[in-house]
């Protein structure tokens, strides 16, 4: 999967023009932060970023927000993307809300969702959920977004996101770490 064939299975699901563009508008936002942060990092697959970046929302066009169904998206998202064949991409879709969905949050919170964890677990599906979050409206930094889940989750959920954060910058100061050492080595 390529960029453009990730465009045109967007286009393939959007059910007007006008849909399309806006979740195209913000996939682009989101492919653009997650690349930035992955060309910093070692062993991550930036083609995968881009494309899941480009996909992470396909379930919007059949879970709106405000429709009542917008917890879904993610969910309707892995569907649509397994029956395209793209299984990890699907996981991505899956994964990307918030700092991730846990089964006890489905059962405290009684969200319509299946019983499991939608936790993001691997690097790029980190990225993919930390780009989403800085992409979100009235957010321009990590502190807007511990904020945000505070005031609609509470303060055990204001320290999941710090701890999602605490990850993020592992992983980008492990890489850092790693060239260093290899310009040392060579």
């Amino acid at each position: 999967m390529n960029h453009e064939e990730a465009v045109e299975l967007l286009r393939k699901h959007a059910p007007t023009k006008d849909i399309f563009e806006r979740i195209y508008q913000h996939s682009e936002r989101v492919r653009a932060h997650a690349l930035e942060l992955a060309n910093r990092m070692v062993d991550v697959d930036l083609n995968f970023v881009e494309t899941a970046s480009l996909l992470h929302d396909i379930g919007r066009f059949y879970c709106p927000p405000g429709s009542g169904k917008g917890i879904l998206h993610g969910v309707e998202g892995g569907r649509i993307l397994r029956e395209e064949n793209l299984p990890e991409h699907a996981e991505v879709a899956e994964r990307h809300i918030g700092v991730g969905i846990t089964r006890q949050d489905i059962i405290e919170q009684e969200l319509t969702l299946p019983l499991k964890d939608f936790v993001p677990e691997s690097k790029e599906q980190l990225l993919v959920a930390h780009a989403d979050n800085l992409d979100s409206k009235g957010v321009s930094s990590e502190e807007d977004v511990e904020e945000r889940y505070y005031r609609e989750l509470g303060e055990e959920y204001r320290k999941r996101v710090r701890e999602f954060h605490r990850q993020i910058h592992q992983l980008l100061a492990s890489a850092t770490d790693s060239s260093i050492s290899v310009s040392r080595e060579s």
